[in-house]
């Protein structure tokens, strides 16, 4: 199922989907781990599907200051950076945003896999994208985001892509 974002109302409605479909998901799909979830693991569920589509928005609406809140001083990894400072970050994204027209980021539900302690997870799914800055940037790839759970809220220490699905560039 395809989630779009793209008003309040269509965030909403994506967030109560997103949550829906990752309840009725196990928190790991892994044979070792063939136990049901915890009632942590669940709560983590239901705040990382939020907290995705929350920074789904973010980006869409161009909201620099609500998405740097995703993520903390240091990351782990972005895209083929690693240990990369918030501020290398989100200069990275407003130069990409900076002359885009058009910014439609959408998602599937994501995949998620909660650590033991429910203090971190590793999330996947398919990010469609249009970055449209006179040079149109469009396709879908299959996107990691690992999470770790702060006093603040989850915050996003790696993202990347995993595999570029479709590409296409004018």
């Amino acid at each position: 199922m395809r989630i779009a974002v793209t008003s309040a109302l269509g965030f909403t409605y994506a967030v109560i989907v997103g949550v829906t479909l990752c309840l009725g998901a196990r928190a790991d799909t892994s044979p070792e781990r063939a136990e049901a979830p915890t009632n942590s693991e669940r709560a983590a569920r239901r705040e990382l599907v939020v907290a995705l589509f929350e920074w789904i928005d973010a980006t869409n609406t161009r909201d620099f200051s609500a998405q740097a809140r995703f993520y903390p001083e240091t990351m782990d990894a972005f895209y083929l950076w690693r240990n990369v400072r918030r501020d290398a970050v989100m200069k990275e994204k407003r130069r990409v945003f900076a002359g885009a027209g058009t910014i439609d980021i959408g998602s599937d539900a994501p995949q998620l896999i909660i650590e033991p302690g429910a203090q971190s997870a590793r999330m996947y799914f398919r990010k469609r994208y249009v970055i449209d800055t006179g040079r149109n940037r469009k396709g879908e790839v299959l996107q990691e985001l690992r999470w770790v759970k702060h006093s603040d809220g989850w915050k996003i220490t790696s993202e990347r892509d995993l595999r570029v699905i479709r590409q296409a560039r004018r």
